[in-house]
């Protein structure tokens, strides 16, 4: 550490400049460099004063910045214009905010210069190469010993990781990787001789073709075969597994083991190294679960090649990235071993792995243990797919993880759980099929519409007709329609789903416009297509003459009460909806669709006209609660400053006063 308080008192060695030196009139200079060596603590300092060339020319001959240079260190003493002082710790090419500042800089004599390069002992022939260089080692030697000490933390943190299963190996040849019949073609397939990939033993199999299964003889693996011709030069397999352990304290570390197996002969070359490992703990004070994670970055390290945080994915967001990811196949063997005396001791993370056999993250399954304490009970009882959605899904309040019975966790009747269990159901379908608790045939109807993968607008249609009704009824229609198309040539009913949509729509049309909804006429009919295209039409109908009817009304109660003329505009009123869709066709904006709104008295739409083109939109008023809200011109324009002043004064004389409040 450099000493501040005795280096400043070398601040300022009061050196005076020749005025016949060429350097105080060369304009391309904008700082002058001094140098002298100095006994400072005990040790030979480099100093540089370093001046503005402007400021000595005038005569000011205090350096702006002072520069203590020793062999292991730097520090730069610099003095503003109102004589204050401070110290920076910047290199000397980074004193100045200019990207040429050292092309600026030139020392006052040789002498200046040769002293600088003796002290760095530079052979570099330049006293400002010399320092730069100089310090830029001294930068990288920082950088380095922060690195150490960070890597040192992760060495020591890397000590309570035990060593790799013994049989790993074994197992991801036998568990993980797939195995192959090497054969060289030959016509007709019987009895052809190969070498299998597993145990390396030449072999003899029948119905050989590319692509067929076939099971070893000797090793009795499931073999893939493939002709040699088929290989080219070279193919390649690569997977992922995933090793948890115990690391001491109640901590696990999961640990990601990438698998690659290289096959330009018929004995596969294997390379296997660890990728990643993710360290998971139990606080014991509040229980939050911490986790730590590290990547290994292959041989970048100094004391380590390990780096604390996520793997960086190299390539764009939508692409896969091999080495990122933490996916793999789960070595199981010894696991309840390493569990034990852990908050996971009773984790059946080993059992669902070996149910559906599929490459995993462990890491979420080990956190949703410990926020869902009815996971275990799931998986013991074979609901795994309910147990994958509390792992691997965000499913908040889906369960009463209260109850210690399936039936009240799952919020289903007590009879329901075996079919439930049998159709392996997950939550989405679970939240659907509580849908239907004390609904007659609620199973057939589940089953149904999961083979028709039908998601929703079930429900509606059912306060009208039973199930057993509803199905038959859907399946028949479906049956015909499903090859009717639009006047466009596409199909209409290219899914169930479409057919079951446009069937609740046209129950929901025929109950709001008051037809006996318990008359098989009304609820079955011959062509649904036909049936719904006709009750649209007239129920679109009936809604505009309703439309119409309270959109009249509207005006005729406000008829004269919100007249205004001024500045050569007035406020019109609208006769019909079709007025209002005129205008928002006229200034292309969307005041058509606000026709209901008025008749619902939501708002009031009026018209702003010029006097002298009483018959041309110019303007278009939605006023609410006694404000103009939306006052729109051609394209959604804005007001000028003309209209502006009408609406103000409308708002102030009209509105406020005459217009009932909403």
């Amino acid at each position: 550490m450099l000493n501040k308080r005795i280096y400043r008192k070398f601040a300022d060695p009061d050196l005076k400049m020749a005025w016949n030196n060429g350097l105080l009139h060369a304009e391309q200079v904008d700082y002058i460099i001094r140098t002298a060596i100095k006994i400072i603590s005990h040790h030979k300092t480099l100093v540089l004063y370093v001046y503005p060339r402007l400021q000595a020319v005038q005569g000011d001959f205090r350096p702006l910045w002072a520069v203590f240079q020793d062999k292991a260190d730097y520090i730069t003493l610099e003095c503003g214009e109102d004589g204050s002082f401070r110290w920076r710790t910047a290199a000397f090419r980074n004193l100045d905010n200019s990207w040429d500042f050292t092309r600026k800089c030139a020392f006052y004599s040789a002498k200046d210069e040769e002293r600088v390069i003796r002290y760095l002992k530079s052979d570099s022939g330049s006293g400002i190469k010399a320092l730069t260089s100089f310090q830029s080692n001294i930068l990288e030697n920082r950088r380095r010993e922060r690195r150490k000490n960070r890597e040192k933390e992760i060495v020591s943190r890397m000590e309570c990781v035990p060593a790799l299963p013994r049989n790993l190996k074994n197992w991801i040849h036998k568990s993980v990787m797939p195995a192959y019949f090497f054969y060289d073609y030959k016509r007709g397939g019987m009895d052809v001789p190969g070498t299998c990939t597993s145990c390396g033993h030449e072999v003899r199999l029948s119905n050989v073709k590319q692509g067929n299964k076939g099971i070893c003889p000797h090793c009795k693996r499931e073999l893939t075969m493939k002709p040699r011709s088929r290989r080219r030069c070279c193919m390649t397999d690569r997977d992922a597994c995933q090793v948890i352990q115990n690391t001491g304290n109640g901590e696990l570390v999961i640990r990601i083991i990438k698998v690659w197996y290289t096959y330009a002969d018929d004995i596969p070359k294997i390379q296997i190294y660890e990728n990643a490992r993710q360290f998971i703990r139990q606080d014991e004070n509040d229980g939050k679960i911490c986790v730590e994670s590290y990547y290994y970055s292959y041989g970048s390290g100094i004391l380590t090649g390990w780096k604390k945080g996520e793997r960086p994915a190299l390539f764009s967001q939508w692409q896969y990235h091999f080495e990122a990811d933490t996916r793999g196949h789960l070595y199981s063997r010894n696991l309840p071993n390493w569990l034990k005396g852990t908050a996971w001791e009773y984790c059946p993370i080993a059992d669902f792995y070996n149910h559906f056999h599929e490459p995993m993250q462990a890491l979420p399954f080990l956190k949703a243990y410990l926020k869902h304490p009815k996971l275990e009970h799931l998986a013991k009882v074979g609901f795994w797919n309910i147990v994958s959605n509390l792992a691997y899904g965000y499913h908040p309040d889906c369960l009463d993880e209260a109850q210690n019975r399936t039936h009240q966790i799952l919020k289903a009747a007590a009879e329901d759980v075996q079919f439930l269990k049998e159709l392996e159901v997950d939550i989405p379908t679970l939240k659907i099929f509580r849908e239907y608790a004390g609904l007659k045939d609620r199973r057939q109807l589940l089953c149904w519409q999961l083979e028709q993968k039908v998601e929703r607008d079930i429900l509606p249609i059912l306060k009208h007709i039973t199930v057993h009704k509803f199905i038959r009824y859907i399946n028949s229609q479906f049956g015909f329609l499903r090859l009717r198309r639009t006047s466009h040539g596409t199909l209409r009913y290219k899914e169930v789903q479409d057919l079951v949509s446009e069937y609740r729509d046209y129950l929901d049309m025929c109950s709001k416009m008051g037809y006996d909804m318990k008359n098989n006429f009304v609820l079955f009919p011959k062509d649904l297509q036909k049936s719904h295209d006709k009750t649209a039409h007239r129920y679109k109908q009936r809604k505009d003459a309703l439309v119409k009817r309270g959109f009249i009304a509207i005006y005729q109660q406000l008829s004269g009460q919100l007249d205004f003329e001024k500045d050569g505009m007035k406020i019109v009123y609208p006769a019909t909806p079709d007025d209002v869709v005129k205008e928002g066709h006229a200034l292309h904006h969307c005041v058509g669709s606000y026709t209901e709104r008025v008749a619902e008295k939501e708002c009031i739409i009026l018209f702003l006209r010029k006097c002298s083109e009483e018959e041309k939109s110019f303007y278009t008023v939605e006023v609410r609660n006694r404000n103009a809200v939306q006052v729109r011109g051609i394209g959604n324009c804005d007001m000028t400053p003309e209209v502006k002043s009408f609406i103000a004064a409308w708002e102030q004389r009209v509105l406020s006063a005459r217009l009932p409040a909403a």
